[in-house]
């Protein structure tokens, strides 16, 4: 892959960006001490506290068909020169108006404005600085809705294709998918519906017929002809389905309650080697939120405690069904996650806290004077995949990239935790160990929109990619 570099060239490099060119450079992540807070880091993609960003991955044309593609083959190509972003850069960059292009695009992609809000950042008090929030003018509101649709066409453009391009899906996938187009998206990206479009629907109807013979045979039974196993597994699942998505309204249904019910325990009957976790029911909702999705309009969290109640059966057993078969897909990747002892968990863990360590030093140093093990807040963190620390409408793009990462999914998954837990390293390391249990327990994500999680994304993405030529990094528990 050929290079645009020019050494010592930074407005080069901006001009080029702008142009949707190559931004040159290679990511390397370098320990600098104290003196990093003393250097400005703000901007899409900066390193938290402790590290030192030279460089940004390369940046291919859109239609460029020689990038990788995220099922995680490592980069083969390699940079001769690179570019130091510092905070003069990053600044001339906000002033360029280039502060709103979406963060979480991988640095093989194109920027992407489509996939994210018009918020201003705030992704915290401490940690990695924000971009300041600022009005859209009326010609970059006017752009942003011109190059959604242009993303959107070409999500449309694959969507068509008779055999769907799942490398290329995947790409796309990474920065966003738009809303309308997010249930077949999932569907594709987990194998729940094959690439060729002829057999779409006759899978869809014998998957669905499936899941609903399951119901009579192990749900709609009398409780003297479950084992004894079965119905202590049934109980807590009752108990676990109204604590569900709490803060959303539409989860309080009866029906989506009964929907949750039955999914969550025919998971548990047929996965003996885990059975049903508390955790596993928080998975089930960005299933159910975006398959239902057609139906509303609006965020999740507007639609209502009864708007459900008129829905046709046939709706409610069809999402209901891709939402179990869909669950099924995710789960087989991190079913270590649930069974005896969460080995899975432990493992993600473990290696969370080697990361922290590697990226920011003085921040591990922090938590362990302080007597804070890493199992101690971050376990539901790992356990429900981030879903309850941030909104739940932000659930969904968390989980286009999730999915979009296939096979790699559960790598990166510790990235995007440290990436997440670094951007309050700042505030943390002035607290003692109460101050950050409480601080750690109820985040302050209330207000968080697209560009913060994007922007958790990318960090994760480029330190992965950095760490990724380190091949005794995060080893194998």
């Amino acid at each position: 892959m050929g290079s645009d570099a020019n050494p010592g060239g930074g407005m080069t490099s901006v001009r080029n960006f702008l142009r949707g060119r190559k931004f040159p450079g290679t990511v390397r992540l370098t320990r600098t001490g104290d003196d990093i807070q003393k250097k400005d880091t703000s901007g899409p993609g900066a390193a938290s506290t402790g590290q030192k960003l030279q460089g940004e991955a390369p940046t291919p044309d859109t239609d460029d068909r020689q990038t990788r593609s995220l099922h995680g083959e490592p980069s083969t190509s390699k940079q001769d020169a690179t570019t130091e972003i510092d905070g003069h850069l990053n600044a001339r960059l906000v002033q360029l108006d280039l502060g709103n292009i979406v963060p979480g695009s991988p640095p093989h992609s194109p920027p992407d404005r489509s996939a994210q809000g018009t918020n201003g950042v705030s992704p915290g008090r401490g940690g990695v600085a924000a971009l300041p929030a600022s009005s859209v003018p009326s010609s970059t509101a006017s752009n942003l809705r011109s190059m959604s649709d242009m993303r959107k066409a070409k999500f449309k453009k694959l969507l068509d294709q008779q055999v769907v391009d799942l490398d290329a899906l995947r790409e796309l996938a990474w920065s966003g998918i738009p809303a309308d187009l997010r249930p077949v998206c999932w569907q594709l990206l987990l194998g729940y519906l094959p690439p060729n479009r002829e057999r779409r629907e006759q899978i869809l109807e014998r998957k669905r017929r499936e899941y609903r013979d399951l119901v009579p045979e192990y749900y709609d039974i009398e409780a003297a002809d479950r084992s004894e196993d079965d119905n202590c597994a049934l109980r807590q699942v009752i108990v676990d389905v109204p604590r569900t998505a709490p803060g959303v309204p539409f989860f309080s249904q009866p029906r989506l309650q009964k929907s949750l019910e039955r999914i969550l325990f025919l998971w548990g009957i047929r996965h003996p080697a885990s059975g049903y976790v508390q955790g596993i029911n928080d998975l089930v909702t960005p299933f159910l939120a975006v398959f239902l999705s057609p139906h509303f309009s609006g965020p999740v969290e507007t639609w209502g405690d009864n708007c459900a109640a008129d829905l046709p059966e046939e709706t409610m057993l069809g999402a209901e069904a891709d939402s179990y078969w869909c669950l099924c897909k995710l789960l087989d990747s991190i079913q270590d996650h649930y069974t005896h002892a969460q080995p899975g968990i432990q493992r993600t863990v473990f290696r969370l806290q080697e990361l922290v360590r590697r990226i920011d030093e003085p921040f591990a140093q922090h938590l362990e004077s302080e007597g804070l093990e890493f199992l101690q807040f971050t376990f539901r963190w790992v356990n429900c995949l981030l879903i309850r620390e941030i909104p739940f409408s932000l659930a969904m793009r968390l989980w286009d990239t999730y999915l979009a990462e296939g096979v790699r999914m559960k790598e990166y998954l510790t990235y995007v935790l440290a990436a997440f837990l670094l951007t309050w390293s700042s505030d943390l390391k002035r607290m003692d160990f109460q101050e950050m249990i409480l601080f750690l327990q109820k985040l302050p994500t209330g207000d968080w929109g697209e560009k913060e999680v994007e922007s958790v994304l990318s960090r994760a993405y480029m330190w992965r990619t950095s760490f990724d030529q380190a091949k005794s990094h995060l080893q194998q528990q």
